[in-house]
């Protein structure tokens, strides 16, 4: 993650509303996510708060858990327009769609606390340790430390290795202590101040450069253009990306911890409307910086850059805080699935598992997440990127097997359903490995390892051999 050192010029206001908000986001998370002392099951409680989520929480907390990489939204339109929204945000209301339809109530009915549970049941024990590793792979919130330290780097002038540290600990800490419930609460309070601090930002932006016309009018040809500078084909990439919504961790966690299916799947479909209503004001909000302020040596710096030069104290800081907002709703949401999934998973069904209960081997879990993510964020950023890249080779791993469990006529043998996820993992992971370190081969072999997506190489096998493989059941009468 290559940023360019930037500083906000802050006020007395901006930096109170700063403070105010860590004090408020910890208080809350401590002060309501305390577990029932009288739960009859104590893992159900702290994993999935009791699965007692309400259409406005799971909505709220969906919503926000969406949008970690906030920064890099605004890289994407400021550099390329609107085609950035097209793959970043309208593929995903597809897949979205067809999860709330097909899948958000299936999983619900289920009754499964976490996917590694969910494919053990159905492949057995070896498919369900490499889904751990795989679950960890996707969710491993480093990239999001790193995030968040930029953040409050640029925010309070500290170094990016105490920036990193002070908000990590600050995020971790009553996810530690009120579990999923406590996730809940807090990404309650940060949707909306996420959807307000944009609110504002918009306001400020039409005040000091008028109108949408005159901004479109400043904009390159090609960001006006749906497919920008690249074609239908890296459109068409985008979709089939977008499936990785149907194995995402997040979307599986609060739709078990939905009250019933039915409130999965009206949460989805309601998450997608709210989606739609933020992505137009992040799509308009980088637009306006591009237009305004076409020389910037990085993307990512769209949202600071712009919110920097037009708002007036303590709104400046307002919006700063709903990035920050924005970013750790996500980072606690993942350390907190990434630790039940070391904890719960890994640990827990093993020798060393003992007598201690998930709940205790969950905290564990986390406390080593926020460990290793801090060391990987401080030491070694370029890894952070890589693991954000691996999400790519672990994701087809996933995808058919998952997918496979909410159809009940079709049946995987466990030795296949461990082929399907080793073999077109390490497809994925062949085409990452040709991509990055550019192995020099003809120019049109060259150019195809360059240009596709190392997961569409991956999905597509994990899909020919499915197909291959699964039998559909036999039923007696």
């Amino acid at each position: 993650m290559q940023v360019t050192k930037f500083l906000f010029d802050f006020g007395f206001w901006d930096y109170f509303i700063i403070l105010l908000y860590f004090i408020v986001i910890v208080f809350i998370g401590f002060k309501f996510s305390k577990p029932k002392s009288d739960s009859t099951d104590q893992k159900e409680d702290f994993l999935l708060a009791g699965r007692k989520l309400t259409l406005p929480m799971f909505v709220t907390t969906l919503v926000a858990t969406w949008y970690g990489n906030i920064l890099g939204v605004g890289e994407f339109i400021y550099n390329d327009g609107i085609v950035g929204w097209l793959c970043f945000s309208f593929t995903y209301y597809i897949a979205a769609f067809l999860f709330a339809i097909f899948i958000a109530g299936k999983v619900r009915k289920m009754n499964i606390a976490t996917i590694p549970e969910q494919i053990e049941k159905f492949y057995g024990k070896k498919a369900s340790i490499i889904s751990s590793v795989i679950v960890l792979i996707i969710t491993l919130p480093a990239v999001y430390v790193l995030l968040l330290g930029v953040i409050v780097e640029m925010a309070t002038g500290l170094n990016l290795t105490l920036s990193i540290i002070i908000a990590t600990v600050i995020s971790f800490t009553y996810i530690i202590k009120g579990g999923f419930k406590a996730d809940v609460v807090t990404n309650s309070v940060q949707f909306v101040i996420m959807y307000l601090g944009f609110i504002f930002l918009l306001f400020f932006i039409f005040k000091n450069f008028g109108s949408p016309e005159i901004m479109l009018s400043k904009l390159p040809e090609s960001h006006l253009n749906l497919t920008g500078n690249y074609g239908l084909q890296f459109v068409i990439v985008w979709f089939i990306i977008a499936f990785q919504t149907f194995v995402d961790p997040g979307f599986h966690q609060r739709c078990s911890a939905a009250m019933t299916p039915g409130t999965a799947r009206k949460g989805v479909l309601i998450s997608i409307v709210c989606w739609i209503i933020f992505d137009f004001m992040t799509l308009t909000s980088a637009l306006y910086a591009r237009a305004y302020f076409p020389e910037l040596s990085s993307g990512l710096m769209s949202f600071p850059v712009i919110s920097n030069a037009i708002m007036p104290e303590f709104f400046k800081g307002f919006f700063i805080v709903s990035v920050l907002a924005t970013v750790m709703s996500t980072l606690d949401s993942y350390a907190f699935i990434s630790g039940a999934t070391i904890g719960n998973d890994l640990i827990k069904p093993t020798k060393f598992g003992g007598r201690k209960d998930t709940k205790y081997w969950t905290k564990i879990g986390i406390i080593i997440t926020g460990v290793f993510s801090i060391i990987l964020a401080v030491l070694l950023p370029s890894a952070v990127q890589l693991i954000y890249k691996t999400a790519s080779i672990a994701i087809p791993g996933l995808l058919f097997p998952i997918t496979l469990t909410y159809f009940s006529k079709f049946y995987l043998s466990p030795r296949n359903t461990v082929m399907i996820m080793l073999i077109s993992s390490s497809v994925s992971a062949f085409w990452t490995i040709m991509n990055s370190f550019g192995i020099e081969l003809n120019f049109i072999i060259n150019n195809i390892f360059v240009n596709i997506e190392p997961m569409i190489p991956g999905i597509i096998t994990s899909l020919i051999l499915g197909i291959i493989f699964t039998k559909k059941k036999i039923s007696y009468h």
